[in-house]
């Protein structure tokens, strides 16, 4: 028998027959189920079957809306030592997750997902997880990058459950990878002792999983961090970090923060505006002008303010143009992109 966990917006519980005619309102649509390798469903009685059968097993969860109650998805844990698709170990995991059309951009899968991979980590000890995408199935592959996996390795020839040939990519997160993007250390930073701050020239990309926190696109990061300057606030004895920065030189005496992002563990404590305060004092001479771009996000704005910026000019739709999915930020979809700048 499955749990029933829950997130902000989503109760994810066990499946119910009950749930049979909500189950065949979503499945039968055809720009469901075939893109992931599964047929449409064709009836109510279709649906009721496959929650006694496919849905029954441990880790298959009804991805319930908390406003109405009804289900509009599912998503599943399989295990190493169960039907999978990836080719795992038996302390590994694999996560399969659908949700119906009226509810793709809304950031509801991402939050479920996110759940699953909690209970994988820190209820049943996976080592690691995995998630497969069939080609051209990109709307699945944002999920798993919103949600911190990277791309491992692409098989081809697969038949899928609808008996064609098809190219499958796979993505994984470590238990490791995890633990650093959620702020989990190997032992608490002392924040009361001062942390180092490191400027890191080489092998970046190690740091993606606390960069994806202020920036969900990794194409969108791949823009500016080799080129830019990489600073990473670590614990003194454990080197552990917990909080990344990139400034850019933009020219005429002009640098930007293009990204600042603190561990969950460590937020509200003091530590990202520390990494202002440290990059103010690192720019001053060599810039005359920081400048940082941020959503319309109350909570995001008011945290630059706090550090000495003032608004400077808005770019119209950059998140809606630039970003190939909605970013949803404190309930609302982010379109335009504000800047702020202080004088250094």
């Amino acid at each position: 028998m499955s749990n029933c966990l829950e997130t902000s917006r989503l109760i994810l519980r066990p499946w119910q027959e009950a749930d049979a005619e909500s189950l065949y309102k979503y499945a039968k649509d055809p720009a469901v189920g075939p893109v992931a390798g599964w047929p449409p469903h064709a009836s109510v009685e279709h649906s009721r079957e496959i929650i006694r059968t496919v849905f029954s097993e441990p880790e298959t969860y009804a991805v319930v809306l908390k406003e109405t109650g009804e289900p509009v998805g599912s998503a599943g844990i399989m295990r190493g030592d169960g039907m999978h698709s990836a080719d795992m170990q038996a302390d590994e995991a694999e996560i399969g997750y659908w949700i119906g059309v009226p509810y793709w951009g809304k950031g509801m899968i991402p939050e479920a997902v996110r759940c699953l991979l909690r209970r994988c980590f820190a209820d049943l000890g996976m080592s690691a997880v995995w998630c497969g995408f069939y080609d051209g199935n990109r709307q699945s592959q944002r999920v798993m990058e919103k949600c911190g996996l990277t791309y491992h390795h692409t098989e081809t020839g697969k038949v899928s459950p609808l008996g064609d040939v098809r190219t499958e990519h796979f993505m994984r997160i470590t238990a490791e990878e995890w633990n650093l993007r959620n702020g989990i250390l190997r032992d608490s930073p002392d924040l009361n002792d001062s942390p180092e701050i490191c400027l890191v020239s080489s092998d970046k990309k190690r740091y993606l999983s606390l960069l994806l926190l202020a920036d969900e696109q990794e194409s969108m990061i791949d823009r500016y961090l080799e080129r830019g300057d990489l600073y990473v606030m670590r614990d003194k004895q454990a080197h552990d970090a917990f909080a990344v920065a990139v400034v850019t030189l933009e020219g005429e005496g002009v640098c930007e923060l293009k990204n600042l992002a603190v561990s969950p563990q460590c937020q509200r404590k003091g530590m990202g505006k520390r990494m202002v305060e440290y990059l103010f004092g690192r720019y001053k001479g060599m810039c005359h002008t920081m400048l940082v771009g941020t959503g319309d996000s109350r909570q995001t704005v008011g945290f630059y303010l706090s550090c000495g910026f003032t608004y400077s000019h808005t770019v119209p739709d950059f998140f809606t143009q630039h970003y190939d999915h909605l970013i949803v930020e404190e309930g609302q979809v982010l379109r335009d992109m504000l800047y702020f700048r202080r004088t250094l």
